[in-house]
């Protein structure tokens, strides 16, 4: 048994799919089923079965899983504890301060790993965080009133200023002093209770949107997709950047809401009366880091960008 075969099963059985997985970790479909199947054969069972709502588990693999779980978690913290080595010895950062102004989705997901890294690392360096929506994290950092800015980025926005339109033609034209580095791109799928109509759905299209009861998060309009844009044919919108209130909607069953994959592995994964549904025309969301060009980072600010950048967003 190998630690990637581990790896690539838990990835299977969040997103139920051979392809979705093989792309996520860069190798074909073909070695990923082979290396599946050499992991059933060592343990002579059957991991995996096709179903018509994708690959899930059969008893077996969930038992295999549940008892894997240990091994994954030190597999992370040992990559962890060897990433940051490379990163600069604690004596070398005595004192300083740290401005971070970072989104809502992007702090209950990964952020607070990276920070309990950092504060054990550099205790003297003092931190000043600030939750903000994404237009306002992206003009302080243009502003220089704080040193990093981290971003919950709809593919459009980005494709948009990637190209030489004119900036009325954008839904938000990117200042020209500032840096984006894109950290993790990610799905949008739906998320909802087992007990919802849409969890019998194969797949979600626009027009069930609809007609569905969606918690959102209350974002500016330019960062807003086609989830809430025409006030007449909507059903009922709910509108919160607290996630607890996310997640109660969602387990009681009176919305449904559209998140990444990465988030339900992080906050939703353990809640067995949920369930996920691919969306009919996918869109990602990105995870964008923003610095400003004229700007030199200070050492502590460029330690916290490598350990942004060195996170293992597949981790459990």
């Amino acid at each position: 048994m190998k630690t990637e075969q581990i790896i690539y099963l838990n990835d299977i059985a969040q997103t139920h799919s051979i392809t979705q997985t093989a792309q996520r970790y860069f190798i074909s479909q073909q070695a990923l089923s082979s290396t599946i199947k050499k992991l059933e054969e060592e343990f002579n069972s059957i991991f995996l079965v096709r179903t018509n709502k994708g690959v899930i588990l059969t008893a077996e693999g969930e038992y295999f899983l549940e008892q894997a779980q240990n091994i994954l978690e030190t597999y992370a913290k040992i990559k962890d504890n060897f990433s940051y080595l490379t990163i600069a010895a604690p004596e070398v950062l005595q004192e300083g301060e740290l401005h971070i102004f970072c989104h809502t989705r992007v702090l209950g997901v990964f952020l607070i790993d990276i920070l309990e890294q950092f504060t054990k690392r550099y205790p003297n360096i003092k931190i000043i965080l600030k939750e903000k929506e994404n237009i306002d994290i992206i003009e302080a950092v243009s502003k220089k009133e704080c040193d990093l800015g981290i971003i919950f980025a709809p593919d459009f926005l980005l494709n948009e200023n990637a190209q030489t339109s004119s900036q009325k033609d954008k839904h938000y034209h990117f200042l020209d002093n500032i840096h984006l580095q894109v950290l993790f791109s990610d799905s949008f799928i739906v998320c909802c209770s087992k007990q919802h109509p849409f969890a019998g759905k194969k797949i979600i299209t626009n027009q069930d949107f609809n007609n569905a009861s969606l918690v959102l998060f209350d974002s500016h309009p330019a960062m807003t997709g086609k989830y809430n844009e025409t006030p007449e044919k909507q059903y009922k919108r709910f509108f919160s950047n607290n996630i607890q209130f996310h997640k109660d909607m969602i387990l009681k069953g009176l919305a449904v809401s559209v998140i990444t994959s990465f988030e339900f592995r992080k906050l939703y994964l353990k809640y067995k009366n949920l369930t996920v549904i691919p969306i009919k025309i996918p869109s990602s969301s990105n995870i964008t880091l923003v610095t400003n060009l004229e700007n030199t980072l200070s050492p502590q600010a460029q330690i916290f960008m490598q350990m942004l950048k060195h996170y293992d967003f597949y981790r459990i």
